[in-house]
């Protein structure tokens, strides 16, 4: 299934569009692995960026993680793979099944790529140069997707909302970090979300949408705080994951790109 985005145009799904969502996506949770590599694009037009960012010391939470899977690389390439190949199926981005990429937020090539998916914002601990890259990116109109963080009571750590927001207001000083409600645009710019009422995939939480504005009134960054839409994606194919958030939160990550690319 194919469709076109038309970014002069950008109606929200349907009720129809969403039936054939939710029946593409049990699909897919039956044959994922062999669907993401099945098609070719000559001229692809978005890449999924990573961020590899500075993160303090995990072992206490995560140790059969340590030290070969830092905070920011959870979930990496499933839920990678997964989102850029439902851009293929359901959008008209043009993507190959490798258009992934993992970046360093320190060097210069974050500027290659117009969207960033940082995870774990929860545990930056960033230098001079990630911070002054992190400003730079921002200002010169990038996009972030903040995700997987959550309250301090879940990991008995830092509260990791104010982390990001600590590290956002070095980077950028001019710039505030606001909670979004269900009537911002990047809720519909290619799906008409219903409902921002979700269950995340760890804690009893309740999950939080915050963004960061320039001066136009454009959104910047959005931050799934007390949720993990990328592990939604990863998981989806495992069916351990509730299919009515799963599909929600792969709605969230098209919206999200599709807002990127056409503001």
């Amino acid at each position: 299934m194919q469709v076109t985005i038309d970014f002069n145009n950008k109606p929200g799904a349907t009720a129809r569009s969403t039936y054939r969502l939710l029946v593409l996506l049990a699909l897919i949770a039956l044959l994922v692995r062999p669907a993401v590599s099945n098609w070719f694009e000559p001229s692809p037009e978005f890449t999924f960026a990573r961020v590899a960012a500075t993160n303090r010391d995990y072992r206490m939470y995560w140790p059969d993680d340590w030290p070969t899977t830092p905070p920011w690389r959870h979930d990496y390439p499933s839920s990678d793979e997964f989102l850029v190949a439902l851009l293929h199926e359901l959008t008209g981005v043009r993507v190959t099944p490798k258009s992934y990429e993992i970046v360093q937020l320190s060097s210069a090539d974050i500027f290659k790529y117009p969207f960033l998916y940082l995870s774990e914002p929860g545990f930056l601990t960033l230098n001079n140069k990630e911070i002054a890259n992190l400003g730079e990116y921002i200002r010169r109109g990038g996009f972030i997707m903040a995700d997987d963080f959550r309250a301090a009571a879940y990991l008995r750590g830092p509260e990791e909302l104010e982390v990001l927001r600590y590290y956002l207001k070095q980077a950028v000083p001019e710039r505030e970090l606001v909670r979004l409600d269900l009537t911002h645009p990047i809720f519909h710019s290619f799906y008409d979300i219903d409902t921002l009422k979700m269950e995340p995939p760890y804690g009893s939480f309740l999950p939080e949408f915050w963004g960061m504005s320039d001066e136009h009134g454009n959104l910047q960054l959005i931050a799934n705080y007390n949720n993990d839409i990328g592990d939604f994606w990863k998981y989806l194919d495992h069916g351990d994951k509730p299919l009515k958030d799963s599909s929600q939160a792969i709605r969230l990550g098209i919206n999200y790109v599709v807002y990127a690319m056409s503001h």
